[in-house]
């Protein structure tokens, strides 16, 4: 959830006045409204690079056709089912073969990663191929084709596979119904988390105290029974580590007791935001409507990328189109443009929630809210394309960087080498590197753009204000990330769990159906990857509240320059009753004038969030300069 960094106090004392409207201001009134594009640099090299991608791709279509991939070709390079026209230097192509639409493959290798294929155009499969699959005959030995049959026979899968089939066309309704099903309880979900998160943290953690220690007491009580016997001093032993890990684990709960309380605030003015902004949860949707039309047009780009190439025969007869050295790097282009681009996709549905999620915090008057998520979506795609495209840079060079020492680890392991085990230990060590550098990465630039809706600058800056932020915070962090993440998972592992036992119900009488589990599990699949949707948006309005609460404390002091956040979170602040004392006084005061008397709109009205519209309030008990003060109104 968050970035996990060094040290921190119990609580947040609050910091110095410091500019927060934009760098160099005096004042922060919320969100900031003037705003400039940022990070204009790596805009206009994404969109470069979009067009290096669109002449790669119109390069391989002017030496490629992707009915070479889609139907086959033969030894001679002509496409089945397809009038052909002759190839350069090969004289034997050029053959019409509309009627011979299957490719009756004999063999089939790979040169540098280009299918070299030796077989025929035919008008049907002969007797000893498979059956057409994508309009090619597949090679069967008939020792092993009565292998199969007798495995299948004998082991029952082929009867099981059929009846699998046969269920999910019977129950495919009941699939659909448990799909709606767990989206309804994702929605109840939010809710849940943000009225019963408390009860639900502390009742994780009294569990894993009292069956820790009940294991340790368990333990000590088989070693007395085992006094005299050979596995005294083993049980001795378990039971010594066991204690150990339950005065940890006692003294971890103690201490970070304070911590998890934070957790719990984060929670419900979370699930205050997405109550109060439920346009936020379709936010996946489109993210995922994205996503797939990115891969769709990914594997339409390469399908006339390996199409393309020059032909050449080789020394058996066989042609196939070798590919030169710009198409090997445009099939690397296109890999790396997909993971570029899926990146800025994530990148931009966390910006959108981010801005609308610290506006709805940084606003006093919630009534005066407005829509802060159509306001978020004209921020990111007006003024911080840019920073997007960086930051999800360096999360795709890295993934792309992983994805290359994946394909190095193979051929090392495929080579003879001499010193095999220290290079798996090697490459094991640099795996683990990689990995969590990456999710270093993922979590910096996440919180990143959290500064950035706030701020509006540029992503280097927000990426240093981010790792400021979470540094002096770093325990809460740890909380959040260990405590909260645990809450999450066991939300969806709850919507699953009620989706299983919910299509139980409904299918368990259903004529017809042999293996209930099959469309149960099919439901159960589809029911994790919503629920992880909802709470993936649930996450983000975590992160964003917890690094608004951090900026409030920073920026505010809660006397003279009153805090945005609410009185629950107010309470893990530093000289926090002199604030809620200011505060209740301002409300007291505010209450015993006339209905009326101060309605204009630097004032608002007194909510949860305090009774200041300005981040530059009067004096205590006195509510505006043109009003006179309280002692003459009484």
């Amino acid at each position: 959830m968050g970035l996990c960094c060094f040290g921190s106090s119990d609580r947040v004392e609050p910091g110095p006045p410091q500019s927060g409207r934009r760098r160099g201001s005096d004042d922060f009134h919320g969100v900031v409204d003037e705003r400039s594009c940022t990070d204009i640099v790596f805009l206009a090299i994404f969109l470069a690079f979009l067009g290096g991608l669109g002449y790669g791709l119109y390069y391989a279509v002017e030496r490629g056709d992707i009915n070479r991939m889609v139907f086959g070709f033969d030894i001679d390079g002509d496409i089945c089912g397809r009038p052909n026209r002759p190839h350069p230097n090969i004289t034997t192509s050029g053959k019409d073969t509309t009627r011979q639409t299957f490719l009756d493959i004999e063999s089939f290798n790979l040169n540098n990663l280009d299918p070299v294929i030796m077989g025929r155009c035919v008008n049907s499969c002969p007797t000893n191929r498979s059956p057409p699959i994508l309009n090619r005959c597949l090679e069967i030995h008939a020792t092993s084709t009565e292998a199969t049959n007798w495995f299948l026979s004998s082991t029952g899968l082929a009867k099981f596979f059929n009846q699998f089939a046969l269920d999910f066309q019977l129950c495919w309704r009941e699939v659909v119904y448990l799909c709606l099903i767990s989206l309804g309880l994702s929605l109840v979900l939010t809710v849940l988390f943000r009225f019963l998160a408390g009860a639900m943290i502390w009742l994780l953690l009294i569990a894993l105290v009292l069956g820790s220690l009940g294991g340790t007491g368990y333990l000590w009580w088989l070693w007395h029974g085992m006094r005299g016997t050979s596995g005294e001093n083993s049980m001795m032993a378990y039971a010594i580590l066991m204690s150990i890990v339950s005065v940890l684990i006692l003294l971890i709960v103690l201490a970070m007791r304070k911590r998890v309380e934070l957790v719990a605030a984060l929670f419900r003015e979370a699930g205050k935001s997405v109550h109060a902004m439920p346009l936020l949860l379709i936010q996946p949707i489109w993210t995922l409507l994205a996503l797939c039309i990115l891969c769709a047009a990914w594997a339409y780009a390469a399908l006339w990328i390996e199409s393309a190439g020059y032909p050449t025969r080789t020394e058996a007869g066989t042609v196939f189109f070798r590919k030169d050295t710009f198409l090997q790097v445009i099939r690397w282009y296109n890999i790396f443009a997909a993971l570029w681009i899926s990146q800025l996709c994530l990148a931009c549905q966390n910006l959108i929630i981010a801005g609308a999620v610290a506006d709805w915090f940084f606003t006093r008057d919630k009534s005066r809210l407005g829509c802060p998520v159509a306001r978020s979506v004209g921020y990111a795609v007006r003024y911080h394309l840019g920073s997007l495209a960086f930051g999800s840079l360096l999360i795709a060079l890295m993934k792309l960087v992983r994805m290359l020492f994946n394909y190095l680890e193979r051929k090392l392991r495929n080579a003879n080498t001499t010193c095999f085990g220290l290079v798996t230990c090697l490459t094991c060590f640099c795996k683990c590197c990689l990995y969590c550098f990456e999710k270093f990465l993922q979590g910096l630039c996440s919180n990143a753009y959290i500064e950035i809706a706030i701020y509006g600058e540029n992503f280097c800056w927000s990426a240093g204000r981010a790792f400021k932020m979470l540094s002096n915070n770093a325990l809460r962090v740890i909380a959040i990330n260990s405590v909260g993440d645990f809450i999450l998972f066991l939300g969806k592992a709850g919507v699953v769990t009620a989706v299983v036992f919910i299509g139980i119900e409904l299918i368990k009488d259903k004529p017809g159906v042999v293996y209930i589990w099959t469309p149960i599990l099919i439901a159960a699949i589809f029911a994790y990857l919503i629920a992880h949707c909802f709470i993936s948006v649930f996450e983000m309005c975590i992160d964003t509240v917890f690094i608004c609460f951090c900026e409030d404390c920073e920026i505010n002091n809660g006397q003279d320059q009153p805090y945005f956040m609410s009185r629950g979170l107010m309470e893990f602040v530093e000289k926090s009753k002199k604030a809620l004392r200011a505060r209740a006084g301002r409300d007291r005061a505010r209450q015993q004038q006339p209905k009326g008397a101060y309605d204009n709109p630097v004032m608002d009205s007194v909510n949860d969030h305090g009774p200041w519209n300005t981040g530059v309030p009067p004096p205590p008990y006195e509510f505006h300069p043109t009003a006179p003060p309280l002692s003459s109104r009484r």
